[in-house]
């Protein structure tokens, strides 16, 4: 099924938009603090729709990744764990699928595309990412299709962010309702999610030999699940023999 044969066959009026909130990443794996992001936004925005994007091909982060297909797998096991009320929640295959690098403006252009013009479209991302926000190819540009919305981390400051990701930020700031009625533009800001996770740490922890029902604090069940079961991000014992 493609992207666009996704798109609601109602996407909202000129009264109430269609709400469409986007949560991408490398998801690496995918953790808690990504699910509470999304619940956050699903019910501060009052989203009608949660669409996750793992990333195929990282640009960023090079060839230290795990496949695609597992990370797939466990993004969808990550959205499983939310509560959704009415809004719909699904995973796509648009980067996953795409070759070459996957840049975030183009999969905005293809979401904005299917959705239409009037779709209230919030692309959702932690203070991590805004942090790196002025590196991100063509980032300047998304602010024509989506609102971007922020969860702080606990001890985050704005004042930690510089030069044009502040300015836009100053320029663009927002609350809930504009997000919700507006198609795009506007920033807003959440400081009020105490999670403070991140794929890189549980990462190391797992290389050595974390076991599974001691990050259930940290994972989703079912993605704690899956990483036992496929043996991933384990460093291979010194003593285990070589693959042929």
């Amino acid at each position: 099924m493609t992207e666009a044969s996704q798109a609601p066959a109602h996407p909202g009026t000129a009264q109430r938009p269609y709400r469409l909130g986007i949560l991408g990443g490398t998801f690496d794996p995918p953790h808690r603090g990504h699910v509470a992001l999304a619940q956050l936004c699903i019910d501060h925005l009052d989203l009608d729709e949660l669409v996750w994007i793992p990333t195929g091909h990282s640009w960023q982060k090079g060839a230290h990744v795990t496949p695609a297909a597992d990370r797939f797998a466990m993004t969808e096991l990550a959205a499983a764990s939310l509560v959704p009320g009415r809004a719909k929640v699904r995973v796509s295959r648009m980067e996953v699928d795409r070759d070459g690098p996957s840049y975030t403006i183009d999969s905005v252009r293809h979401l904005r595309d299917a959705y239409g013009p009037h779709t209230s479209m919030a692309w959702l991302m932690g203070a991590d990412q805004l942090l790196r926000l002025h590196t991100w190819h063509g980032w300047e540009a998304l602010f024509e299709q989506v609102h971007l919305c922020i969860a702080t981390r606990p001890g985050f400051h704005l004042e930690e962010l510089g030069g044009p990701v502040l300015a836009a930020l100053q320029e663009r700031q927002a609350d809930t309702h504009l997000i919700q009625c507006t198609p795009s533009g506007h920033m807003w800001i959440d400081q009020t999610l105490a999670v403070d996770l991140s794929s890189t740490g549980l990462r190391e922890h797992l290389a050595e030999g974390l076991l599974p029902d001691q990050t259930d604090d940290r994972l989703p069940a079912g993605v704690a699940h899956y990483i036992a079961r496929h043996g991933l991000y384990r460093h291979p014992s010194p003593d285990a023999p070589l693959p042929e």
